[in-house]
C-alpha cells in the first residue's frame, strides 16, 4: 500500500506521464467459461487498461511480472492494519472514536488502504513545515478528499493541515525577514568598521598635530 502523496511526489518515479502501472498476479484454480477480450486488448496483450478511482484519477495495469510478499495484519475496529500501524490506528480511534462510523467500504483490502492512507497523511503532517513543499501539502489536500469520500470523519485532520499551511507560510515570511535584517546587520557591521577606522585615522591625526613646540622649534 501506497500512501497517494507518497504516490504523487515528484521524484517518487511511481507517475509517467501522469500514470501509475499497477502490476497484478492472479492464480485460477479454476477457470469456468471463456474470458471476452476486447481487440485493442488482444493486439496489445493488456486485458486491463484502465480502472477509474475517481472524476481526477485514472491508474493503468499492466501484465505481471513479480507479487509483493505478504504481510501479517492486525484488526483494530475492523482495519486489517500491519503491526508497526496498530498503536497509531489505536490512538486515532482514541482520540476520534467516530471518525469511521459512515465508513462505507466493506472490503477489508480497500478499508486497509484508506487507512494507509490516512496514516500517510498524519506522518506528512508531522515532518517539518519548512521540509514541506507546496505540491506536498496540495497532494495532502487531495488525499484528505479522497479519504473523506470512503466515508471517514476528517475535520479534526482538515484542521491540522490548515495548521501546517499557516506554520509554513510563517516559517517561510520569518526567514524572509530574517534573511533581510541579516543583510542590513552586514550592512551596518561593514559601516562601522569604516567608522572605526575613520576614528584611528582621526585620532592618530589629532595625537600627531596635539604636541607642543620645542625652544628649538620656536627659534
Amino acid at each position: 500500500m501506497i500512501p497517494l502523496p507518497n504516490l504523487h511526489a515528484k521524484n517518487a518515479g511511481y507517475l509517467v506521464n501522469g500514470e501509475v502501472k499497477i502490476v497484478v498476479e492472479i492464480n485460477d484454480l479454476e477457470v469456468i467459461g471463456k474470458l471476452d477480450v476486447s481487440e485493442e486488448s488482444e493486439e496489445t496483450n493488456q486485458p486491463l487498461k484502465k480502472i477509474k478511482l475517481d472524476d481526477n484519477d485514472a491508474v493503468s495495469f499492466d501484465s505481471l511480472n513479480e507479487t509483493s510478499p505478504v504481510k501479517e495484519s492486525i484488526d483494530v475496529n475492523g482495519f486489517q492494519v500491519l503491526p508497526s500501524q496498530v498503536e497509531s490506528v489505536k490512538c486515532i480511534f482514541e482520540r476520534h472514536p467516530d471518525f469511521a462510523s459512515k465508513f462505507r467500504p466493506k472490503n477489508r483490502h480497500l478499508k486497509s488502504t484508506y487507512m494507509t492512507v490516512l496514516l500517510g497523511l498524519i506522518k506528512t503532517l508531522c515532518q517539518l513545515p519548512e521540509e514541506l513543499t507546496d505540491d506536498d501539502l496540495d497532494e495532502a489536500s487531495v488525499a484528505v478528499s479522497y479519504v473523506e469520500n470512503g466515508g471517514l470523519r476528517l475535520d479534526w485532520l482538515e484542521k491540522k493541515l490548515a495548521e501546517v499551511k499557516a506554520k509554513k507560510k510563517n516559517v517561510e515570511t520569518g526567514k524572509a525577514r530574517l534573511q533581510r535584517a541579516e543583510e542590513e546587520l552586514q550592512k551596518l557591521n561593514q559601516k562601522c568598521l569604516e567608522l572605526k577606522a575613520f576614528l584611528e585615522k582621526e585620532n592618530a591625526d589629532v595625537s600627531e598635530a596635539n604636541v607642543p613646540l620645542s625652544f628649538e622649534d620656536v627659534v
